[in-house]
């Protein structure tokens, strides 16, 4: 073997492993964001629904995306009166742009997580802000806002019918 030839594969492997550990952080830091999502919508829905009428389950979820390759991520079913919702993240990358409250310009997002029964969808788009993430709900029919309570729980209304 070549010094020419060994020195190539060094260097492609040290640039591999550099790689996968980036992906790795970013995958982390996904996940993060996702557990943080779900626990505020089970706060919410636990807030309203005193009763406990609707169920959560938690499971993993492979996404395969250009970048990151193959890996898992949290999701979250909620169950109840019969129907079924999904929170079904769908990528870290995203195109999508938005111009998030507060911001002088707009920004592409760092994540989208759909709201669906499968039949229907509710976009979920992650923006980084200064204390944490902002998600911004996009019903595909009017402006992109805020994700807060009220319009987590239109969205679920929705679908519970």
């Amino acid at each position: 073997m070549s010094a020419t030839f060994t020195e190539f594969l060094r260097e492609q492997a040290e640039k591999r492993n550099s790689e996968v550990e980036s992906r790795k952080t970013i995958v982390i830091e996904w996940t993060d964001s996702l557990k943080r999502l779900y626990s505020m919508m089970q706060d919410w829905i636990r807030s309203s629904d005193p009763d406990g009428i609707l169920k959560f389950e938690e499971d993993e979820w492979e996404v395969e995306e250009e970048g990151l390759g193959k890996y898992k991520v949290p999701r979250l079913d909620i169950r109840g009166l019969g129907r079924w919702v999904g929170v079904v993240p769908k990528s870290r990358y995203t195109v999508a742009s938005a111009h998030p409250p507060q911001k002088s310009s707009p920004e592409r997002a760092t994540g989208r997580v759909d709201i669906t029964n499968e039949v229907r969808r509710f976009i979920l788009y992650r923006f980084r802000v200064e204390d944490g993430d902002l998600w911004m709900l996009d019903d595909q029919k009017n402006p992109l806002c805020v994700l807060d309570q009220a319009t987590f729980e239109t969205a679920l209304m929705s679908y519970l019918r």
